[in-house]
């Protein structure tokens, strides 16, 4: 029982450190602020569609082509925050069964955009 006990705990903290060091295709956070962002990106740790997107901007070094603003929300109250006030100036996003991630502004335009592939497509022009 001792044994099993061990094993189950061995396996849990494996799992737990997974979790913590699995978002290793996250640019480096670049200082980045909201007013100097062409692009605000809210995401969430863990989430695979964010995941997509940040691994699309790291494979295209997009971090040099473009200033992104990184929001995480999952673990973080004040950009939790900061995205439903935004999610607010977007009529265009339905927000009755509540806000998902990943979502970006396109501070320029002033329109939001969810779900990895519009923010893919939002930034594939940047590659030229």
């Amino acid at each position: 029982m001792k044994k099993f006990l061990l094993i189950f705990i061995t396996i849990i903290i494996i799992f737990g450190l997974y979790r913590l060091f699995s978002t290793k295709t996250i640019p480096e956070v670049s200082g980045v602020n909201d007013s100097q962002a062409d692009l605000i990106l809210f995401w969430g740790q863990g989430c695979s569609h964010c995941e997509r997107i940040m691994k699309y901007i790291t494979d295209n070094k997009l971090e040099s082509k473009v200033k992104i603003a990184y929001k995480e929300v999952f673990n973080d109250k004040k950009n939790q925050q900061i995205l439903t006030d935004a999610v607010k100036k977007c009529p265009e996003i339905d927000t009755s069964q509540g806000i998902g991630v990943p979502l970006a502004v396109d501070t320029k335009n002033q329109k939001c955009l969810y779900g990895d592939q519009p923010i893919i497509d939002w930034l594939t022009p940047m590659l030229k």
